[in-house]
């Protein structure tokens, strides 16, 4: 009871006063609120900001060591064009290693196919020998050469007939000389026409 009669015993000036304090501290309770989420967005896009700022590092470190290793290459390029006699020395040695082997090559390609043709001629000079000892083929092999000179006697017939035809064919020149017989004749009446005008 005690207390209800304190809290009965304030007065108007005290009770404004803890109102101002009330309305105070509700006044910086809004602006901690309103700081507190200013605080996290500005968190957030430092955050974001920071994602950024990492991804671009890693491209840039990705950048940086392709960039270094590609100097180093150029390094070495010109360290290895630098030396124009080494390089030549080189390039005439891989060209030399290169011929040689392609020589090998071809060398063991070449005797083998020696190898192969001469098994080849042998089988077939074996099968021709067993042939010319065969009866049959001697038999085929006259007749061929029977048959060859027939050929040749049948062209030759061929050739005298059409020369003998040729010589006897009288009717080409026997159409010349009536056709110049006739023109003859013309210039004969015509000259004999004129003669009596």
């Amino acid at each position: 009871m005690l207390r209800l009669r304190q809290v009965d015993t304030v007065t108007a000036s005290e009770l404004r006063n803890m109102q101002e304090v009330l309305l105070s501290k509700e006044t910086e309770v809004v602006q901690s609120e309103s700081t507190a989420k200013g605080l996290s967005t500005e968190s957030l896009r430092l955050q974001q900001d920071l994602e950024k700022v990492q991804q671009l590092e890693g491209k840039i470190t990705c950048e940086l060591t392709t960039l270094k290793e590609q100097i180093s290459t150029m390094e070495s390029d010109l360290h290895t064009y630098r030396d124009l006699d080494t390089l030549k020395y080189t390039a005439e040695e891989k060209k030399k290693v290169k011929l040689t082997g392609d020589q090998t090559s071809l060398t063991q390609h070449r005797d083998s196919f020696k190898q192969l043709l001469e098994e080849k001629n042998q089988k077939y000079d074996a099968l021709k020998t067993k042939l010319q000892e065969n009866e049959t083929y001697a038999q085929l092999a006259n007749l061929e050469r029977k048959w060859q000179h027939v050929e040749q006697n049948i062209f030759v017939m061929k050739e005298f007939i059409s020369s003998k035809t040729q010589e006897s064919n009288y009717v080409s020149v026997a159409k010349k000389v009536s056709q110049q017989v006739a023109e003859y004749n013309n210039s004969l009446i015509k000259s004999v026409q004129n003669n009596r005008n």
